[in-house]
């Protein structure tokens, strides 16, 4: 129907100006520049970006570490732009809006065009991969590549043609590339052949199914792993070491499964818990509640710090509990229908792999992807109930849902809420340093606005908006903000000592008041060391 076209027009379209706004007002913000990001896989990823543009097979002269496929798509970009990161995040927010169709398509294939266009609205507006579809983080990729692999798997059992089989199998090998975990679900993929209610999901013209299973499997196998081996072949003949894709893996399931992970990304000191030790299963229990929590638990980013500096991300109104309770139940729905066994099973496994190994928002991406789709049919299911006339199943369903959304709307404890602003104060100081010494002295004065506006106890923040303003020879304005400065910490030596060098040489054209503001801080310093 053409008035559907243009709801899908609309969604797309301003799903692709939120992600452009975003970009623009993040990329003055200390949480963009990847140059100054240290101890961020931002940071990471461009460094590794810039050594492929200059040594595209040895790089770093070791097995890879993380999954390279992102560090190239980014290098590829950073060849055509001049390595421009800007320009990589405007790439970034198309391929997210062609996420946002492919997920309308699934949708579509799942159910109708209703439950798709349901389904792209969740996602087009769901604020966490807004943010990150547009950073330096290989995220928005690996869902985009999940969702492309679970609609070319659905096409290639509708067209049975050889090309689709093939195409699948590429698209599942840069899946991989991006992120391995995809191929724990090539088992399910066998399983679902067999559940799928048509027998001939190939050109073959034999009517005996296992024929045609064994064709595409094998078919789509050769076209996986033709994509994987040269990264393979690759990590031999640098390394010595048989590594399939990278090596960060075991890495990552001790940082989630020790005697002393908590389920989140922390580094842990204890050892690695056995499977057969029952606290082992204790801790997947308690990460299989935090990845259903509402709360977004941040790695890299957070998105309730950059909200708070980037008003275009509010526009971006969706969040993690609007979606997966509603999505869990209209999976359940969705198993009614043999067809959808496949899809059901790639959720699963996307929601399974990251209770596996810890929790963080930017893990649950791909499962949001899916989840969206799950929702979208539990809204088209109520449609049609209550057009039906049926009042009771529908709102139960509804009320189910949002039960269980107020049960898991967890508050995090203080200390992981100060980490992210200490994190972002950190970010900030390094920035303004940065663009201090870059002559970008507008940049510089931008993000240590946004520091004091978020951290206004923080005398650092006064601190360092205080250089700025006298880097651009506001001498009052950073003369009152040492003052500031010293208020609330009155043993800031740097403040003490730029105060005092700002007063000696800038006396005769100060105001008479600040060396009045000048005795009050000094006395207040004196109490403060008596």
């Amino acid at each position: 129907m053409k008035y559907k076209k243009i709801i899908l027009i609309s969604i797309l379209t301003i799903g692709f100006v939120i992600r452009l706004s975003t970009l623009v007002q993040l990329s003055s913000t200390a949480l963009f520049n990847p140059v100054c990001m240290d101890k961020h896989d931002q940071k990471t990823f461009h460094l590794w970006a810039q050594s492929i543009l200059k040594h595209p097979f040895y790089v770093d002269g070791d097995a890879f570490y993380m999954a390279p496929l992102y560090p190239y798509f980014l290098a590829l970009i950073y060849a055509i732009s001049g390595g421009s990161v800007f320009f990589a995040g405007i790439v970034q927010a198309l391929l997210d809006v062609f996420a946002i169709y492919l997920i309308y398509l699934l949708g579509k294939k799942i159910k109708d065009e209703t439950t798709g266009l349901i389904a792209a609205g969740l996602y087009a507006f769901y604020q966490t991969i807004v943010l990150y579809s547009v950073a330096i983080l290989s995220d928005g990729l690996i869902t985009f590549l999940n969702i492309c692999f679970i609609f070319s798997l659905y096409t290639a059992l509708e067209k049975k043609r050889w090309s689709f089989w093939i195409l699948s199998g590429i698209i599942l090998g840069l899946a991989a590339l991006a992120k391995p975990t995809i191929l724990a679900f090539i088992p399910f993929v066998i399983v679902g052949f067999f559940i799928w209610p048509e027998t001939r999901i190939s050109p073959l013209k034999t009517k005996k199914k296992l024929s045609h299973i064994l064709a595409v499997t094998l078919v789509g196998a050769i076209a996986c792993i033709i994509v994987i081996l040269p990264v393979t072949i690759r990590n031999y003949a640098v390394s010595g070491k048989f590594v399939p894709i990278c090596t960060n893996g075991p890495v990552n399931w001790q940082i989630g499964n020790s005697t002393d992970s908590v389920g989140l990304f922390c580094y842990p000191q204890g050892e690695l818990l056995s499977v057969t030790d029952p606290n082992f299963w204790k801790l997947l229990l308690r990460k299989l509640l935090l990845f259903f929590s509402s709360y977004e638990w941040p790695q890299n980013l957070s998105v309730y710090v950059a909200r708070e500096i980037i008003p275009a991300l509010n526009f971006a109104f969706v969040k993690f509990g609007l979606i997966v309770f509603p999505g869990i139940i209209g999976l359940i729905l969705a198993a009614r229908n043999r067809k959808n066994f496949l899809f059901i099973a790639f959720t699963i496994v996307q929601i399974l792999w990251v209770v596996m190994f810890f929790i963080t928002e930017r893990y649950r991406l791909p499962a949001v992807s899916c989840l969206a789709v799950c929702a979208g049919f539990l809204i088209t299911e109520v449609i049609f109930e209550l057009r039906s006339k049926k009042i009771v199943k529908p709102l139960s369903m509804l009320a189910f849902a949002g039960i269980l959304t107020y049960f898991f709307n967890w508050t995090p404890a203080q200390t992981i809420v100060e980490m992210q602003y200490k994190i972002f104060a950190k970010l900030s100081k390094t920035n303004i340093i940065y663009y201090l010494q870059n002559k970008n002295a507008h940049l510089a004065e931008k993000i240590a606005m946004d520091y004091l506006k978020l951290l206004p106890d923080d005398p650092d923040s006064h601190f360092f908006l205080a250089c700025v303003m006298f880097n651009k020879g506001n001498i009052k304005q950073a003369e009152d903000q040492l003052v500031l400065t010293l208020q609330i910490n009155p043993q800031h030596e740097l403040a003490k000592k730029f105060l005092q060098e700002i007063r000696k040489k800038y006396s005769s054209v100060l105001p008479q008041q600040t060396l009045i503001f000048e005795n009050k801080v000094q006395h207040t310093a004196r109490e403060y060391e008596g």
